[in-house]
């Protein structure tokens, strides 16, 4: 942000001072979950077949914005618990290690980082994939939110943890390279058709996300009806 506000104030003095009173960084995470609930009960809309209806789409996300933040808190809840195991092992078990004198500090940490990198890695990557269609799950299903969607959502991805994975990943490296893509520039100097050039470029993978992950939890539901 602080990057805007010197390109701002290059553009015209006083403007940056602006720019920072406008922003306001505690409306974002609700704003962006309420536009990810539109993003998904429009895409769920055209997937059935249903025209889009603007005063009710905003009505069913006004409803599900709640329920879509309830089960982020329990997705970081469960990374962070996840990352607080990796480092409590980090630092008790080398000097457990050590001071059995079965090997120095440093070679007890390297072990335990080698032993538990590969879980570690594995398991937030399936946190991520399960999030990501727990949220739609959130949005579409009325009762089904917070830790239950994403124990469903956990269920719904049996034997297709692949394809989920593909997705996340091909989507996360889309939005790494446009963020990497926009901090050369603001380095170098950007103008305003390349800030907007790039803010679509990252909403049009932010949509395709959003596609994908709704497409695929119709494909999930039909081929598991007993969920």
């Amino acid at each position: 942000m602080n990057r805007f506000a010197q390109q701002a104030e290059s553009v015209e003095k006083g403007l940056s001072e602006t720019v920072m009173n406008e922003f306001n960084p505690e409306v974002i995470p609700l704003y962006k979950e309420f536009v990810s609930a539109a993003t998904v009960q429009a895409v769920s809309d055209s997937y059935n077949g249903i025209s889009l209806n603007g005063r009710r789409l905003f009505m069913r996300s006004g409803l599900a914005w709640v329920k879509l933040l309830h089960t982020c808190f329990w997705e970081f809840f469960i990374a962070i618990s996840l990352f607080g195991v990796l480092v409590v092992s980090l630092v008790t078990v080398p000097k457990i290690l050590f001071a059995c004198g079965v090997c120095s500090m440093v070679l007890g940490f390297w072990g335990v980082l080698g032993l538990l990198g590969i879980p570690f890695c594995v398991g937030f990557a399936h946190i991520t994939v399960v999030g990501n269609l727990a949220r739609v799950l959130s949005v579409l299903e009325n009762e089904c939110y917070g830790f239950a969607s994403l124990m469903k959502a956990k269920s719904l991805i049996e034997g297709r943890r692949q394809t989920a994975l593909l997705m996340t990943l091909f989507s996360n490296v889309g939005l790494r390279l446009v963020e990497c893509l926009f901090e050369f520039r603001m380095c170098k100097g950007m103008s305003l058709w390349e800030g907007l050039m790039l803010a679509s470029m990252y909403s049009l993978v932010l949509v395709l996300d959003t596609v994908m992950n709704v497409v695929f939890y119709y494909t999930c539901k039909s081929l598991n009806f007993d969920v």
